[in-house]
C-alpha cells in the first residue's frame, strides 16, 4: 500500500509540473504574441537634423585698448598723380601734426581726406620714387615714411576728456577718450560700455584696456557636434534653439561657423559649431541652450519608424501581416529601399506605400532578451538588433542616425 502512495504521488509531482511547464510556455508565447504591434506607413514631412548644447554669448565682446587711438585728419595737401618734392607736406592733422614726402616721387594713392581718423601704422597714400618703387606712407611709422615729430599716439598719452560712462549704449566711430596729444579713442563696434577704466589726467600705456564694449543685440550659441555627424554641418544652415529659461519658446539661428579641429575625449572627437541667434529675444548670455541644425528636409516622404525596417546582408526589409483564410494572423517579408532618416523614422523610396500596415516590436518588462529575438528573427533588424537589447541603435552602413525631428499627417 505504500509503494503505491508513494507511485501515487509522483505521478502527481510530475503532472503538476509538466502543467507548470506547458502553462508557463503558452503564457510566454501570449506575452510573445502581445509584444508585437503593427502601425501604418505614412506620408509628411520628414527632417533630418543635428543636435547639440551650449551657452548664450555675444558675437561683439571685446577691450579697448589706447593701442586703438587715432588722429583725425585736418586736410590733404595733395592728389593722386601730383609730383612731390621731399619735405612737402602731405597731410596735416587736428593736432598740428604733419606728415611730409620722405623722398622724390609721385603720388599714386591717397587713401584719407579731411575728418578721417587715421591710427598708428595706416596707409595714409602712397609715393613712387624715381626707380619706379612705390611704398606706403603711413601714421606713426618711424622710418622715413612718417616726420619724426608726428605724436605717437597710444604709447604714454594723457586723457583729456572721457565722452561716455559705464553701461551707455554707442554707436560704432563715437568717441570714447580724447588725449592731451590731440588722438581719440573710438569705439570701433557699436555695443554697451560694459567697463571704463580711465579718468581725466589718468597716463596710459597702448596696452592698457581702456573700455570694454559688449554687444547684447547680437547673440550666439556654440554648441558641440560628434564627429560623425560634424561632415554633414555647412555655414548657412538653419537652426531652431531651445533654452532652459524658456521651456515654451523657441529661437531660430544660422550657423556661421564650423570648427577645422577637433577636441579628443574618451576616443571621440567634438567639433564647435557656432550659431547666431536671429532675434536672441529675452535671451541672456550664459543660458544654456539646445540647438538642432537642420540638414535635410523632404516635404512629402513616405515613412515609417526606424525598428520597423529589417537588415539582412544588403537587404532591407518590413513585415507586413496578413490574414489567411482561416482568419490566422501571419506576416510576410517586403523588401524596401530607403532614403533619408533621422533616429526616429526612416524614408521608404519603395516596397510599401502610405496608408499600408507594418509590424514594429513592443518590448515588454519581462523575458526582453529572449522576445527580442523572437521578434527580429534570423536576420536581425534595420538597428542591428541593438534597440530592443537597449543599446544605442545603429543605421545601415555602421554608426547611429543622426538625432533629428519628424513630421507627419
Amino acid at each position: 500500500m505504500k509503494k503505491w502512495i508513494t507511485i501515487s504521488i509522483i505521478v502527481v509531482v510530475i503532472g503538476g509540473a509538466g502543467g507548470w511547464f506547458f502553462v508557463g510556455k503558452k503564457d510566454q508565447v501570449q506575452n510573445v504574441a502581445a509584444a508585437v504591434q503593427t502601425t501604418t506607413v505614412k506620408k509628411g514631412k520628414l527632417e533630418v537634423a543635428v543636435s547639440g548644447s551650449g551657452s548664450v554669448t555675444a558675437i561683439t565682446d571685446q577691450d579697448i585698448t589706447a593701442a586703438n587711438t587715432i588722429l583725425l585728419v585736418d586736410s590733404v595737401s595733395v592728389a593722386t598723380g601730383d609730383t612731390v618734392d621731399k619735405g612737402d607736406t602731405l597731410i596735416t592733422f587736428k593736432n598740428g601734426d604733419v606728415i611730409t614726402a620722405p623722398y622724390d616721387g609721385e603720388i599714386t594713392a591717397v587713401n584719407v581726406k579731411s575728418g578721417s581718423g587715421a591710427s598708428n601704422g595706416k596707409v595714409l597714400l602712397r609715393i613712387e620714387n624715381e626707380d619706379g618703387i612705390t611704398s606706403p606712407v603711413t601714421k606713426g611709422d618711424s622710418g622715413e615714411s612718417a616726420d619724426k615729430s608726428s605724436s605717437t599716439s597710444g604709447s604714454g598719452l594723457t586723457v583729456d576728456t572721457v565722452s561716455v560712462k559705464e553701461g551707455a549704449d554707442v554707436a560704432a566711430g563715437a568717441t570714447l577718450v580724447t588725449f592731451t596729444d590731440g588722438s581719440i579713442l573710438q569705439a570701433p563696434v557699436a555695443g554697451t560700455v560694459t567697463s571704463l577704466d580711465v579718468v581725466s589726467g589718468d597716463s596710459v600705456q597702448s596696452s592698457a584696456t581702456v573700455a570694454h564694449i559688449t554687444d547684447y543685440s547680437k547673440l550666439q550659441t556654440t554648441i558641440s557636434v560628434d564627429e560623425l555627424d560634424i561632415t554633414k554641418v555647412q555655414d548657412g544652415q538653419k537652426v531652431t534653439i531651445t533654452a532652459s529659461a524658456f521651456k515654451d519658446e523657441t529661437f531660430e539661428g544660422t550657423v556661421t561657423k564650423v570648427a577645422t579641429e577637433g577636441t579628443a575625449s574618451n576616443g571621440v572627437s567634438n567639433f564647435d559649431v557656432t550659431v547666431q541667434i536671429t532675434d536672441p529675444k529675452s535671451l541672456k548670455i550664459g543660458m544654456s541652450t539646445e540647438a538642432s541644425i537642420l540638414i535635410e528636409s523632404k516635404d512629402d516622404a513616405v515613412y515609417v519608424p526606424i525598428e520597423a525596417v529589417y537588415k539582412s546582408g544588403d537587404e532591407k526589409y518590413v513585415l507586413v501581416p496578413v490574414s489567411s483564410d482561416d482568419s490566422a494572423q501571419s506576416t510576410k517579408k517586403v523588401t524596401v529601399e530607403t532614403g533619408i532618416s533621422n533616429d526616429t523614422s526612416v524614408e521608404i523610396t519603395s516596397g510599401v506605400t502610405e496608408g499600408e500596415a507594418v509590424e514594429i516590436p513592443r518590448v515588454q518588462s519581462s523575458n526582453n532578451s529572449s522576445q527580442g529575438r523572437m521578434m527580429q528573427g534570423e536576420f536581425g533588424g534595420f538597428n542591428g538588433g541593438n534597440r530592443m537589447g537597449g543599446q544605442q541603435p545603429s543605421f545601415p552602413g555602421g554608426g547611429a542616425p543622426s538625432g533629428g525631428r519628424q513630421g507627419g499627417n
